[in-house]
């Protein structure tokens, strides 16, 4: 697979409201919210063009249930996938290669780490034409290589997402 990173496009928004209706139609029963997350949800961030979405979910443990409905639409669990309390899927689509993340209702550290780091990069332009260039030179460093690719990205997110909550908390919590 060649790691391909290409300019914001607004059809991403589209891709992600088709399929987060779909999805919402498949767990309705556990359904409580669902996200466009990652970069094709920032205006202006160029990234590689796979729709990120996270939902949450009443009860993370009866998610399996639904894993049929999830297949037959395209959707492959993956597990965990290396973040305990998640479940994650992919679906390797030519029209619309998509990333799920679900997570249960009472998982806030993790819905607010991804909605916080979403929400700053919208919030700074600067920060995310950087992350872009970031992606964009990994890219071009690992064009085959995706573990390389991503832990290339993990020091910009890293520090990034720590300063996103701050922000989101400090901006956004109940006081």
């Amino acid at each position: 697979m060649t790691i391909t990173i290409l300019p914001y496009d607004s059809a991403w928004n589209e891709s992600y409201k088709k399929e987060s209706s779909l999805l919402k139609g498949i767990l309705k029963d556990l359904f409580v919210d669902i996200y466009h997350i990652g970069g094709t949800a920032v205006k202006g961030l160029a990234s590689r063009p796979i729709i990120d979405i996270m939902a949450v979910v009443k009860n993370i443990n009866a998610v399996e249930d639904y894993e049929d409905a999830l297949e037959n639409i395209g959707y492959e669990c993956l597990g965990e996938f290396g973040l305990p309390g998640c479940r994650y899927y992919r679906k390797q689509s030519s029209v619309c290669p998509c990333s799920l993340r679900i997570f249960d209702i009472y998982n806030e550290k993790d819905i607010i780490r991804f909605l916080a780091f979403r929400d700053y990069l919208r919030k700074y332009p600067e920060k995310a034409s950087f992350y872009g260039e970031v992606k964009q030179a990994l890219a071009e460093q690992f064009p085959e290589d995706i573990e390389a690719y991503s832990i290339g990205k993990s020091a910009f997110i890293d520090k990034s997402e720590m300063q996103a909550v701050k922000w989101y908390i400090s901006n956004f919590s109940v006081k």
